[in-house]
C-alpha cells in the first residue's frame, strides 16, 4: 500500500472506532452491529463469543436494568500495524465514564483500558473482525448525577435514545461515509484528510482559547455571524465569548483552572465546503468555591469553508454527565520545593513562552 493509501485507511479505521463508541454511548445497537461483520468475535471479560451476540446481550440488559443514565467512551492513542494477510491490527486506548441507577442513587464507573482490534476489509470497507478488551484500571464512586436544572435546557442534554440531540443531524444506525475509492487517490481523499485535520485543529484551538482565557483566539475559530447554544445561552458566538462566558478575562470568575480534552471527532461532509462534526469533550474545572467539577459532553458543530478557511457557523454544547466533588490535596503539595510549571488562565501561562496569544 502507498503512504497516502495507508493514511486514508488509518482515518477510515479511526472513524469506525469513533462510530463504535457512538453506538455504545447513544445505545444504538444497529450502529454497533454495523461496525462488525456477522462472524466478528469479541472477548469482553464478561463475554466471549460473536460480537453480534454480545450486542444482543446488551439489548437484554438494557431492558432488564439497572438503568444506564450516561456513557462516554473516549478513544485515543491509536497505533496501527499493517499485517501480511491484508488485515490491520490496532491498539487504541479508551476511558469509559458510565453512570447507572443504583437503589435511590447512582453509581459511577470510571474504567481505563485498551482495545486490541483486528480490522478486515469486507465489501469495500473496514470492519472490526475481532476485539479484545484489556482492562488497565478502574474506579467506582457512588453519588448523585450532578446535573442541576439550570445547566442546560432538555434539548441540549445527552440521552441514550433516539431523542439525543445528535439525531437532529444524522440517523441512528448510520456508519460514517466510506471514502470514494473510484476517484483519483491523489486528489479527493487527500483533500478530505486535510479538511479533517484543519477541523480538528480548530476544535483544539477553541479548547485552548477557553482554558487560557484567550478571547481573541476563540473568535478565530468561528465565521462571522456564527451562533451558539451553550447551557442556557442561545445567541451569537461572539456574545458568548465576550459577554456571557469567562473566555475574556474578567473579575468574578468562578473558575480557577480549566482543561478541555477533545477526542472522538467524527466529520460528516455534505460537500466540499460544509460539514457536521460531533466531537467528545471532558472538562475538568477547579472552582473558587472549593470544589472540582468534571463535565462530559459533546460539541455538535456545523462547519463551513469560506475563502479557503474552515470555521464554526453554529455550535450546540451537549451535556452528557457531570460530577462535582470537594477539592482534594494536590499532588504537587507533596513536593513544595520543586519548580512545577502551573497552568494559568491568562497570558502568564507557560504556553506563551513559545507562542503568541490570539493566534
Amino acid at each position: 500500500m502507498s503512504a497516502i493509501s495507508n493514511h486514508a485507511t488509518k482515518q477510515e479505521i479511526l472513524d469506525l472506532l469513533y462510530a463504535r463508541a457512538r453506538g455504545a454511548d447513544r445505545f444504538d445497537p444497529a450502529l454497533m452491529r454495523a461496525c462488525h461483520p456477522v462472524d466478528g468475535t469479541d472477548n469482553h471479560g464478561t463475554y466471549q463469543g460473536l460480537m453480534h451476540g454480545f450486542i444482543d446481550s446488551l439489548e437484554k440488559a438494557m431492558a432488564a436494568g439497572p438503568i444506564c443514565l450516561a456513557k462516554e467512551h473516549i478513544i485515543a492513542n491509536a497505533l496501527f500495524d499493517f499485517l501480511p494477510n491484508g488485515d490491520v491490527f490496532v491498539e487504541s486506548y479508551h476511558v469509559a465514564h458510565e453512570t447507572f441507577v443504583q437503589g435511590d442513587g447512582t453509581v459511577f464507573f470510571h474504567i481505563g483500558g485498551r482495545y486490541l482490534d483486528t480490522f478486515r476489509e469486507v465489501d469495500g470497507r473496514w470492519l472490526i473482525q475481532h476485539r479484545d478488551i484489556v482492562y488497565d484500571w478502574s474506579r467506582v464512586s457512588s453519588g448523585p448525577l450532578a446535573f442541576p436544572g439550570t445547566v442546560a435546557p432538555a434539548d441540549l442534554r445527552g440521552t441514550r435514545t433516539a431523542d439525543d440531540p445528535l439525531y437532529r443531524h444524522t440517523s441512528r444506525g448510520r456508519l460514517p461515509a466510506a471514502p470514494d475509492r473510484t476517484g483519483d487517490i491523489m486528489t479527493d481523499p487527500v483533500q478530505r484528510l486535510l479538511d479533517k485535520q484543519d477541523i480538528a485543529e480548530i476544535l483544539y484551538r477553541r479548547a485552548r482559547a477557553g482554558d487560557r482565557s484567550d478571547a481573541e483566539l476563540a473568535h478565530t475559530c468561528y465565521h462571522e455571524g456564527a451562533t451558539e447554544r451553550h447551557g442556557m445561552f442561545d445567541g451569537t458566538a461572539a456574545e458568548f465569548i465576550d459577554v456571557v462566558s469567562f473566555t475574556k478575562p474578567k473579575p468574578g470568575s468562578p473558575i480557577k483552572g480549566m482543561m478541555h480534552f477533545i477526542t472522538n471527532i467524527l466529520s460528516d461532509f455534505a460537500d466540499d465546503t460544509h460539514a457536521f462534526v460531533e466531537s467528545y469533550h471532558v472538562a475538568w474545572c477547579q472552582m473558587t468555591d472549593g470544589t472540582d467539577a468534571t463535565i462530559g459532553g459533546r460539541y455538535l458543530d456545523r462547519f463551513e469553508k469560506r475563502d479557503g478557511r474552515w470555521g464554526i457557523v453554529h455550535r450546540d454544547v451537549i451535556f452528557d454527565w457531570s460530577r462535582v466533588e470537594p477539592e482534594t490535596e494536590k499532588f504537587w503539595d507533596k513536593h513544595p520545593a520543586k519548580p512545577f510549571l502551573f497552568g494559568k488562565r491568562g497570558a502568564d501561562d507557560p504556553l506563551y513562552e513559545y507562542t503568541v496569544r490570539g493566534v
